[in-house]
């Protein structure tokens, strides 16, 4: 098997939805903390967590 072939680690996709899982959980953190709307959507832009952009479709919902 060529190094080109082989993988160790999850492919592309696997990765991609671990990483919007865990921004959707980072959210769901800063939610439950912050004291207003306007704190939670600060918090949200400045760490780079705007859930437009998540590539996967939340669970429940159509896309």
């Amino acid at each position: 098997m060529s190094e080109e072939t082989h993988t160790t680690g999850p492919g592309p996709d696997a990765a991609r939805r671990t990483h919007d899982r865990e921004r959707r959980r980072a959210r769901l953190v800063l939610a439950g903390r912050a004291e207003s709307a306007e704190d939670l959507a600060m918090l949200i832009d400045a760490l780079g967590l705007d859930p437009r952009e998540d590539q996967e479709t939340p669970p429940g919902r159509s896309g």
